[in-house]
């Protein structure tokens, strides 16, 4: 259950109102006209308009006047042990429901130290089912020292009217909590970031359709010269396309326009880019009858069965999967750096009367003689196969595989690596997987 209440200047009233898990208190929603522009978070006290919303264990938020960077008092954070029963780990988010106006900063900056060396999670922007313009840093160390940390922002221009203020979380280490401090908590105006850039990306395009970009990996160089990196929504950023009738994009939003060619995607206020290195077909349409299907991953059946597509079996795999879904119609998973995967179902499917197990993959690496081994499991025990084929691969193109189930009555998982000697392959796509 979340918390959420308004944020008092004092202790007492914090301490009050996080007694109170669940409740909600009246808000005051007139908006002005224009957000107004305020730098403080949290200086000695709560700047007047915050309100905080608790994850986690709900009373791990107080103010501690004896740990302190400057000023008369830090935000402490207690960060519980596994075993505590209001919650195993720390984290909130500090906003305002009337959104100020950050376009003149370009950073959010704080101290923090901890009673331990640990790592959190810190970042602004997070509020809302679908916040706009997050920004995260993850793995951010802390110790018994005050650091300052900056957290940049990719393009304040956008912020006009953020609500998001302020967002950590932290977990126990060794099966033990620990406290987190953090002071004067305020967004800056540096002057001395600079070179900001994507992670560069390379995608499949497809005939039609759209594909939200989400979060983009991003590094800024900080007045230290270290390169900042962080998670950060993709709304921050206007892209540019080399060739418009591949695709275009609006918003965050990739538009396929039907040329089957290569384009590049670059945001106008930073370094790097999205390549669409080619643009697809989609799958085969099945011709089966629903009846007679039993569907895991297929847009056009009821898919009865469910599997999160990937074992993550340390730790030899490299694996990485994400779906790629295009408006309501077609969802497409797709594998990264491929070597071998594990798609376990969450329950068994059961076969009886089923021959075979189908699947459509592609390859979008430019490889000869690419070739891929895929097994259809009874159950996780080695050996226990109930069939198997090599199956080559063609660059670009979809190839349907039908996997023999051989009289299996019961299906557990179902496992897809490339053949003995050969490498990784950066990219393939794959779809329609049924038992029919």
């Amino acid at each position: 259950m979340n918390k959420i209440n308004k944020i008092s200047h004092s202790l007492l009233a914090v301490i009050v109102v996080s007694s109170f898990v669940g409740c909600t208190r009246e808000i005051n929603t007139d908006v002005l006209a224009t957000s107004p522009v305020m730098s403080e978070v949290f200086i000695d006290a709560f700047a007047s308009d915050l309100q905080y919303q608790a994850w986690g264990k709900p009373t791990n938020l107080s103010l501690d006047s004896e740990t302190k960077y400057s000023g008369s008092a830090s935000l402490k954070i207690a960060v519980p042990d596994p075993t505590d029963f209001l919650g195993n780990w720390a984290g909130g988010t500090f906003y305002t429901e009337a959104g100020r106006d950050l376009s003149g900063y370009d950073a959010l900056t704080f101290y923090a130290k901890s009673s331990i060396p640990t790592t959190v999670e810190v970042g602004l922007g997070s509020y809302g089912d679908n916040p706009e313009f997050s920004v995260f840093l993850s793995g951010v160390k802390v110790d018994e020292n005050w650091n300052k940390i900056i957290i940049p922002i990719p393009n304040s221009a956008k912020l006009t009217s953020e609500k998001g203020m302020f967002y950590y979380s932290a977990g126990a280490v060794d099966e033990a909590g620990y406290s987190v401090w953090f002071d004067e908590v305020k967004f800056e105006h540096l002057g001395t970031l600079a070179h900001t850039r994507i992670e560069n990306m390379t995608m499949a395009g497809f005939p039609s359709g759209d594909i939200e970009i989400e979060t983009l990996t991003c590094y800024v160089n900080l007045p230290t010269g270290v390169f900042q990196k962080m998670t950060v929504s993709s709304k921050y950023f206007t892209f540019d396309s080399s060739n418009p009738d591949v695709a275009t994009v609006e918003g965050n939003v990739i538009t396929f326009h039907g040329a089957k060619d290569r384009t590049v995607l670059t945001p106008r206020e930073a370094e790097g880019s999205i390549t669409i290195s080619g643009v697809y077909d989609f799958a085969p349409v099945p011709d089966k009858n629903e009846s007679d299907v039993i569907s895991l991953y297929c847009d056009s059946y009821t898919n009865t069965l469910s599997s999160p597509f990937n074992g993550y079996w340390a730790p030899y795999q490299t694996t990485t999967n994400n779906e790629i879904a295009l408006d309501e119609t077609q969802h497409i998973m797709h594998y990264g750096n491929f070597n071998f995967v594990g798609i376990v179902l969450d329950e068994d499917a059961e076969t009886i009367g089923k021959t075979y197990v189908h699947l459509d993959i592609l390859l979008q690496d430019k490889v000869d003689n690419a070739q891929i081994d895929i097994s259809a499991d009874r159950s996780a025990e080695a050996g226990d196969v109930a069939g198997k084929m090599t199956v080559t691969l063609v660059s670009g193109e979809w190839v349907s595989i039908d996997i023999p189930l051989n009289g299996a009555e019961v299906i557990h998982q179902l496992q897809l690596a490339v053949t003995s000697g050969s490498i990784a392959y950066n990219d393939i796509l794959v779809d329609n997987i049924y038992f029919y």
